[in-house]
């Protein structure tokens, strides 16, 4: 004869853990060993109550180590109790109140480990709750993911700028009330009394290098945030790694910063060519170059790094090709840039090579936005934008200065360029190509007339 007290003949609920009564630490007396048991209230029969138990099936079969396994679940005509491991930590907010902030890099490796989870997840079509409060630190250095959505998909990256602001600034943001339908279950190891805001908290992050991350996590319009990618590439780069890949790992972390802020705002740090003083005007272009200038002169080692892209390029002919500086990231951070210089003996056959290509580049059957004049570069200039339809986009922009034609290629892996990173990159790569071209003197003889 079953044991009365023991839920499905099986498990022993011996403590609650939270104050509603839904999530209590329990023991699996067949298998003896520790568990938690929550409760949830199910739906009405029909397509929602369906839906339920179709991501509770899939969050059955998700094992991931930054993940709480669902063991069991024993269902009641309704309601469902989920039998979930048992893990021994506090959660994030607990942590930061009893011990203080966390360092930029430890906050940055739990955030690695929270969008681990995620991706594992999202494999599986399920979706977690990743706040401050349901993500746990337990005393062997796990990071655990606590919540599954079982109703509506929630914002989470917004979830990871919660959980990274409150790691290191001590206090949890104040992003607004979490969706009530959407918590199932929410944190059956944490005390859901702390699930709001401490005392003081703010929507951004004060100080430290994570500050331009969080501020963008945490935007309220969702196309000011950034892709997973790009935070996973920043988290990388603040974390601890070997000596020798902190150059890289610094280029690759300057090159995502800079992209986060997305839309026409984006380039603000690359208003101004770093060679000329604010309150200098340029320097006049030359007229006539005696000789074509060498294409990979025109970029330094500093720009290049700007635009994340290798610092040493690579010379075909009158090309100087650029690639990524590092090979394995994310498309989005994946660029390649392309200068070639063609020179002419008069800058009136560099007109009309200019129009040629004008002319050329209009019937472009690649083309996703037709050529359009740029002023303020050189003597004239265009630019416009090819696709192959499925993994990248180049913008392109030809320059005319004097008896030079410059063209510019800067291709990046993603379609479509929606965010205007490409065409924002590929801009300044020209103002600096310009630039460069500025400071050369022209040659004491004449040109040719004409």
């Amino acid at each position: 004869m079953s044991d009365p007290n023991l839920l499905a003949g099986r498990y022993r609920l011996l403590e609650r853990h939270d104050r509603t009564g839904t999530t209590w630490r329990s023991r699996d007396e067949l298998l003896q060993r520790d568990v938690t048991v929550t409760g949830m209230a199910l739906p009405p029969p029909g397509p929602q109550r369906d839906g339920l138990l179709a991501r509770i099936r899939a969050a059955a079969d998700l094992r991931h180590p930054n993940v709480i396994a669902l063991h069991d679940v024993v269902s009641f005509p309704d309601q469902v109790w989920l039998i979930l491991e048992s893990v021994e930590g506090r959660s994030v907010l607990q942590t930061v109140r009893a011990e203080g902030p966390l360092t930029s890099a430890r906050t940055a490796e739990v955030g690695l480990r929270v969008l681990d989870a995620q991706t594992a997840a999202h494999e599986r079509g399920v979706h977690l709750l990743a706040g401050p409060e349901s993500v746990l630190l337990t005393p062997d250095g796990r990071v655990v993911v606590t919540g599954f959505a079982m109703f509506d998909a929630t914002d989470e990256l917004r979830d990871l700028g919660a959980v990274l602001f409150t790691a290191v600034e001590g206090q949890a943001p104040d992003t607004g009330p979490r969706p009530a339908d959407g918590t199932a279950p929410a944190s059956p190891l944490g005390d859901i009394g702390e699930s709001g805001p401490a005392s003081g908290g703010t929507g951004a992050a004060t100080s430290g290098p994570l500050a331009p991350l969080l501020e963008s996590l945490l935007a309220a319009d969702p196309a000011h945030r950034p892709d997973a990618d790009t935070a996973r590439t920043i988290l990388r780069g603040l974390t601890p790694g070997p000596a020798g890949s902190r150059r890289t790992r610094l280029l690759v972390v300057a090159a995502a910063l800079v992209l986060l802020a997305g839309g026409g705002t984006a380039f603000w740090l690359w208003s101004r060519p770093a060679s000329q003083p604010t309150n200098t005007a340029p320097a006049p272009l030359p007229t006539f170059f005696a000789k074509a200038p060498d294409p990979c002169s025109l970029i330094s080692e500093e720009q290049a790094g700007r635009l994340y892209l290798a610092p040493s390029p690579s010379r075909e002919k009158t090309t100087c090709k650029w690639q990524a500086a590092d090979a394995t990231a994310p498309g989005s951070l994946r660029n390649t840039l392309e200068i070639t210089v063609v020179r002419e003996s008069k800058a009136a056959l560099a007109h009309a090579k200019y129009l040629r290509l004008h002319a050329q580049d209009a019937k472009d059957t690649r083309a996703v936005s037709a050529p359009a004049d740029v002023p303020g570069l050189g003597d004239e200039a265009y630019a416009y934008q090819i696709s192959n339809g499925h993994s990248s986009v180049n913008s392109v922009i030809v320059i005319r200065a004097g008896n030079i034609v410059t063209a510019l290629q800067y291709h990046r892996f993603t379609v479509p360029d929606t965010d205007g990173r490409g065409s924002a990159g590929a801009l300044q790569a020209a103002r600096w190509t310009v630039d460069s071209l500025r400071v050369r003197e022209t040659p004491p003889e004449r040109p040719p007339s004409g």
